[in-house]
């Protein structure tokens, strides 16, 4: 349950170099975020960016700043 309740404070904090982690188990970093989607580049891959709902993201790493 406590993790149902942080997940609100989860899908705001997701920034721009971002690592993420989603439902499906992919690993990501976050390239562009809208109100409730955001864009991930997967592998490094600069052509494989795909758009995701914020609440396909179960994980986020902070980018270093």
């Amino acid at each position: 349950l406590k993790l149902f309740a942080s997940f609100p404070a989860l899908m705001e904090s997701v920034e721009i170099g971002d690592s993420i982690l989603t439902t499906s188990g992919f690993y990501g970093m976050v390239i562009d975020v809208t109100d409730d989607t955001v864009i991930v580049e997967f592998g490094g891959n600069k052509n494989c960016r795909i758009p995701m709902q914020k609440a396909a993201i179960v994980d986020v790493e902070k980018a270093n700043v």
